[in-house]
């Protein structure tokens, strides 16, 4: 018999019921008391569910219906309605905070017919880390974890371990060791969450089970992009410095805006490409720092004015020895600085 986390449910053996709060394992379940409420281990063939969480109407009732309207068959009770066969991973934001700064719950869908026995660990910089372990009944969700939008930044993949199980007759099926490695813009962006048959909320859902192709096409948009920045950085080493038409030999300039540095800015954060473009400016001047009388014009923008700031505020910490001043307002307007090397 299936029993589901909110279930109300009547003892056989004993007189009380109450509502299923946990599954223990395949077998048992917690139920709070009505009477003392108070939590207790029961078997599951020692209850009987009065009331359905899904359809908020007892089996019973569902039997006498079906057999008033002619049929032999009695209905069957599901905590998902979706017959995929598929174990997912899913990312929902909180029903009552906004999608944007709502901590995200890791869930763990079995849309199949077995139980699950599984495991989960994350992994940050320092190594995995172990965070629960259990049993899954068919055709239900748990939460395996909850994040903040600012921890998933330390994050660097997910692994998942799965054993499937089906009492009696059943078709044996492989168990499941799976790894998602996720880039943390991804739940910056509100084009990553989707409508899906198992949350009234939209989620970010990962198919565990068989071929991820999203995940295999993020993984391999990833790897491209690394490459076209080592590309674009092995091109910049063999090509001279482009320099403005002004005479003076003894000038150059630098384009800071991401899209003079790198080709494309997919799967970055703005963290990401000020951090991108502050490296670039400390190559430079690490090139030229025995250049005397060497001046390089540092193209910024105005933009918001952070990257600006920061420039300003390395050359202040790190590069005091140095002169800089606002470049020429004719030729950069308020977007540029230029440092005379000493």
């Amino acid at each position: 018999m299936q029993i589901n986390i909110g279930d109300k449910v009547r003892f056989l053996n004993e007189i009380g019921g109450g509502v299923v709060t946990r599954i223990i394992d395949a077998k048992t379940v917690m139920v709070l008391n009505d009477e003392d409420e108070f939590e207790i281990p029961s078997l599951k063939t020692n209850l009987v569910v009065i009331e359905s969480v899904n359809t908020g109407t007892s089996p019973q009732s569902k039997q006498s219906n079906s057999s008033s309207s002619g049929s032999s068959l009695p209905s069957t009770k599901q905590a998902l309605f979706v017959e995929k066969e598929e174990v997912y991973a899913a990312f929902a934001p909180k029903e009552s905070a906004t999608q944007s700064e709502s901590p995200l719950e890791l869930f763990l869908i079995n849309d199949t017919n077995q139980i699950l026995l599984y495991s989960f660990c994350d992994e940050k910089r320092n190594g995995p880390e172990g965070i629960t372990a259990g049993t899954l009944d068919p055709k239900s969700k748990i939460i395996l974890s909850e994040y903040e939008i600012k921890d998933l930044n330390e994050l660097t993949c997910y692994h998942f371990q799965v054993i499937f199980y089906q009492q009696g007759k059943c078709t044996p099926k492989k168990p499941l060791d799976r790894t998602l490695k996720i880039q943390a813009v991804k739940f910056h962006k509100s084009s990553s969450y989707k409508d899906t048959a198992y949350f009234h909320q939209e989620v970010i859902l990962y198919k565990l089970t068989g071929e991820n192709l999203e995940q295999k096409i993020e993984e391999l948009s990833n790897k491209d992009f690394q490459q076209a920045i080592r590309e674009k950085e092995d091109s910049e080493k063999v090509k001279p410095t482009p320099k403005n038409n002004n005479s003076d030999d003894n000038l150059i300039e630098v384009d800071l805006h991401i899209n003079a540095l790198i080709d494309s800015v997919t799967g970055l954060s703005n963290a990401d490409i000020l951090e991108f473009q502050l490296n670039k400016f400390h190559e430079v001047l690490r090139q030229n720092q025995y250049e005397k009388g060497k001046k390089i014009v540092f193209i910024h923008g105005i933009g918001n004015g952070t990257l600006k700031q920061r420039v300003h505020n390395e050359l202040k910490r790190k590069y005091r020895k140095h002169y800089s001043q606002d470049a020429s307002f004719k030729e950069y307007g308020w977007g540029a600085t230029m440092v005379t090397i000493r």
